[in-house]
């Protein structure tokens, strides 16, 4: 009769599992197998260096020298031209027809690449992780001086998806508070944070309407109480006074005593002295409105951010010379701030002379940002403004920037598509930022090819 006490089941236990180990003990090499109780490892130790071959999403280690030729050429600014370009040491050379070596396209389309207007790409990864979230500092409700690509990480698995779809760059935002911090552009490439800083201190985020109240130090909880606490912020920060010319001059040898500020209230200084650009983030048509408003009244330096209602004050916006980040185009109208959200929002913007710079939303959406300016141009934004918005041509008018642009002399930052780029079935075959190819695969990429087949 079987042994059925728990201290004949338990030796049964521990037989099997004496088998089972030595049955894995003996597939070890002898270096292993007889090593007294101590484990070497059977496969050997990886080298310090052996990162993937795309590690940071660059694939060249340097700006390379070539040459594409057969292709259609879309500037950037809206206009296109057939031929090739021609590469040295990360700059474009020679662009147009007049290219006719190199590597042949078929036809194939390079255009600059899309460029997001604002997101919070690389500052978090997972929605419901916490320890991903460095987007918003909340410790306080104003806080003009902390920089959002401190909190950026260029490893973010983010970043190849965004890439895949020719997406090379983009504005990376902090959020929460009424004063968030400093935006940065960052390409979306490199292992260190300053090898993907493209433009640290892009403008301050300043958030209106509801998003902009809360609890907070220094938040209101109303839109009143909101333009309140803005006005007595900028009021207590005012730009110093000019010289007196009947003021006492200092003896000889005797230097005037520098004023101390803190890094918020230089950031404010700077802020009041138009140095430092403001992003005024608002969506409800009252809400831009008293944007302008505020801009005005302290001679701010600003864009937009938002606008799901903009259709309804073009005619201001236009006035005031804003450029719109406009975000995004297929915003519903789901919630108080946006019950008049329009696909029509872009094409009425642009009618009205308004500059825009296309987003795709957030940090997980970036790869959308084609099909954001695919419904602009269905809704009725000429497809060479839907260009120039997704593609970084209107960004870098305002703030300078090396990319938007396929021409001679520039950075050689662009993409080569299958067809054309706002199509959704088209495939981005190579991209390049400034002279250096990226990698287009992603985690998913690899997974798909891993598994497509079970043999």
């Amino acid at each position: 009769m079987a042994d059925v006490s728990r201290r004949g089941l338990l030796s049964g236990v521990v037989a099997g599992l004496a088998g089972a180990s030595g049955a894995a003990h003996a597939a070890f090499p002898p270096a292993v197998s007889t090593s007294g109780g101590t484990l070497t490892s059977p496969v050997p130790a990886s080298r310090p260096d052996a990162l993937p071959a795309d590690a940071g999403g660059y694939l060249e280690g340097a700006p390379a020298n070539f040459t594409l030729q057969n292709a259609r050429i879309l500037v950037g600014d809206g206009s296109e031209m057939p031929g090739g370009v021609r590469v040295e040491a990360g700059r474009i050379v020679e662009v147009g027809p007049a290219v006719r070596s190199g590597t042949d396209l078929g036809g194939a389309c390079i255009f600059p690449g899309f460029f997001d207007g604002g997101s919070g790409i690389g500052l978090w990864e997972i929605d419901l992780e916490a320890g991903t979230h460095d987007e918003a500092e909340g410790s306080d409700g104003a806080l003009p001086a902390i920089r959002a690509e401190e909190s950026y990480n260029p490893m973010s698995a983010l970043l190849p998806v965004a890439r895949r779809q020719g997406v090379l760059g983009g504005l990376v935002m902090p959020t929460g508070g009424v004063v968030s911090g400093q935006a940065a552009w960052m390409r979306f490439a490199g292992t260190r944070v300053a090898d993907a800083t493209v433009q640290s201190g892009a403008g301050v985020v300043v958030h209106f309407g509801r998003e902009g109240t809360g609890s907070l130090a220094n938040q209101a909880r109303s839109r009143m109480g909101l333009l309140w606490k803005l006005r007595e912020l900028l009021d207590a920060n005012e730009p110093p006074a000019p010289p007196d010319p009947k003021a006492k001059k200092p003896k000889a040898g005797e230097a005037p005593k520098p004023e101390v500020l803190t890094r918020t209230q230089k950031a404010w200084r700077a802020i009041r002295t138009g140095e430092l650009r403001v992003i005024l983030s608002a969506s409800r048509a009252d809400d831009i409105v008293a944007a302008l408003s505020l801009a005005a009244e302290y001679k701010l330096s600003v864009v937009l951010a938002g606008c799901a209602e903009g259709s309804l004050v073009a005619r201001e916006i236009a006035d005031s010379g804003a450029t719109v980040l406009l975000a995004p185009v297929t915003t519903q109208p789901s919630d108080w701030d946006t019950l008049y959200a329009r696909y029509e929002n872009a094409a009425i913007l642009h009618a009205a002379g308004v500059p825009l710079v296309l987003r795709a939303g957030g940090a997980h959406n970036l790869r959308e940002l084609p099909t954001e300016a695919v419904v602009a141009v269905a809704a009725g934004l000429p497809y060479g403004a839907a260009i120039a918005a997704a593609c970084g041509f209107n960004a870098a008018k305002v703030w300078d920037l090396p990319f938007g642009t396929v021409a001679a002399g520039r950075p050689a930052t662009f993409v080569v598509a299958g067809g054309d780029p706002l199509e959704p079935r088209t495939r981005m075959q190579r991209g390049f930022i400034e002279g250096r190819e990226v990698s287009l695969r992603s985690r998913q990429s690899t997974l798909f090819d891993r598994f497509r087949s079970f043999e």
